[in-house]
């Protein structure tokens, strides 16, 4: 872990430097942050901790921003696991649930430094208890979202997280720009210039390092058409619409390289959620869909040999996204034991003769897939630098959150987490912005003043 940077360097990026010639460097911002989520916000505040000064650019207008963690459910698991378990369990199950696709160097990361994440945000003051008896829910932001629609919801976990670390960062005076929405970034010389769009029109900012945590691109038709499937425009935005796909596209403008852009996480719900809020974020009807039989609009059987994150991205990859339905009995309705929920390998879907659907009444409901987030980004190496093809990183760029890619997917699905993975590579982004600004002054000292030894 990185010690907060020394006075002399702090200084040294909030002011004037005049070189012994005359020149006066004007001053760069150390960091700029696109994106007041999750992501975005446990590296701001770990910015400030370590001494480093960040501006963050948050495109909604509402305290807690306006991206996926406000309406999420609030659990922060690494694979189904504690971000506090031990780091040798979280990386199998890294790797078992995205079937070996996670970036090995990045399961590394996530699953050794995730464990810094529980107690930082309860320091910050962030609320989470135990939701059930199961692993994945023992850290939940408190108090619970329950299995309801509205989508906004500030009394509740999510939003009193998201509210709270706005809430630090503002107490440390931290510059936190609402409704600004950053839509360019160039090279400088030393940096980067980042554009942004207010109310009050264009602005820019300089900084000699960008973090790019400013989601995915799941409310882009055009994106999510260009990588995903040709109609997976259609699909429900079980979303923020502020996921736009941005930074990732400023990323890829300025030499990235993309990573796994074909998957996507969310969930399935009624086809009536494109009318009605209430529909969405919750319920969804997952479970039903995996122990009943998924038909297309022309009465083809879907196979449900994945689970319900990898049926989604079949979905949202079809000709039809807006085409599905799934037929069941009584029994599954009422839940009879051995037929719901889990109690059925997914697998017995796809098996000819084994249609659990067999006592009349009979049931159906239309269904479309969710799409929360992509899972797909820039990529990232463990230090959550933005690399070019070839793996080389490109300098002053960072990306975590659903920016990055190369963490989340598999031919199963591979969801391993969405607010615990977001929150430890915003935490390692800061760890690796505070190097990356404490080398860069040291250097820029240096050619300032060259007669005079490092330090000194």
């Amino acid at each position: 872990m990185l010690a907060r940077l020394s006075t002399t360097e702090t200084a040294f990026q909030m002011r004037d430097h005049v070189c012994p010639n005359g020149v006066r460097l004007r001053p760069m911002n150390p960091c700029v942050i696109v994106g007041g989520g999750f992501a975005g916000m446990v590296a701001a505040r770990r910015l400030q901790q370590i001494g480093v000064r960040a501006t963050v650019l948050e495109k909604g207008d509402v305290d807690g921003g306006l991206g996926n963690a406000v309406i999420s459910g609030g659990l922060l698991h690494i694979a189904w696991e504690p971000p506090d378990s031990p780091a040798d369990v979280k990386r199998e199950r890294l790797l078992a649930e995205t079937s070996g696709e996670i970036d090995d160097e990045l399961a590394g990361a996530l699953a050794s430094q995730s464990g810094n994440i529980i107690p930082w945000l309860q320091a910050e003051g962030v609320e989470m208890r135990a939701k059930t008896e199961e692993p994945a829910t023992r850290w939940t932001l408190w108090p619970f979202r329950v299995g309801t629609g509205r989508r906004l919801l500030p009394d509740l976990g999510p939003s009193k997280a998201m509210q709270r670390l706005y809430e630090r960062f503002r107490e440390w005076r931290g510059d936190l720009r609402m409704g600004a929405a950053a839509h360019s970034l160039h090279r400088l010389s030393g940096g980067w210039q980042v554009g942004f769009q207010t109310e009050a029109g264009e602005a820019s900012l300089e900084a000699g390092t960008v973090l790019f945590a400013d989601g995915g691109f799941q409310a882009n038709q055009e994106m999510l058409s260009r990588y995903v499937g040709p109609n997976a425009g259609l699909c429900l935005l079980r979303a923020s619409t502020t996921g736009t796909g941005d930074g990732l596209r400023m990323l890829l403008e300025n030499g990235a390289e993309a990573v796994g852009l074909g998957r996507v996480y969310g969930h399935l719900v009624s086809i009536n959620a494109l009318e009605s809020d209430e529909l969405w974020p919750f319920p969804h009807l997952d479970e039903l869909c995996m122990v009943g039989v998924v038909v297309t609009r022309h009465g083809d059987r879907v196979p449900v040999d994945t689970s319900a994150v990898g049926l989604v991205t079949r979905m949202a990859r079809s000709e039809d996204p807006r085409g599905f339905a799934v037929v069941f009995d009584e029994e599954i309705w009422n839940g009879e034991p051995g037929r719901g929920k889990l109690g059925l390998p997914a697998a017995h879907n796809t098996v000819r003769g084994a249609c659990p659907v067999s006592r009349p009444p009979f049931h159906a409901a239309r269904v479309i897939p969710g799409i929360t987030f992509t899972m797909g980004g820039a990529k990232i190496g463990p230090d959550a630098a933005v690399r070019a093809p070839g793996g080389r990183a490109i300098p002053g760029l960072f990306a975590a959150g659903s920016t990055a890619g190369g963490i989340q997917g598999g031919p199963n699905g591979g969801y391993v987490g969405g607010l615990a993975t977001a929150a430890t590579f915003g935490y390692i982004a800061a760890e690796s912005i505070a190097a990356y600004v404490q080398s860069a002054a040291k250097s820029a000292r240096s050619r300032a003043s060259p007669g005079q030894p490092d330090g000194g």
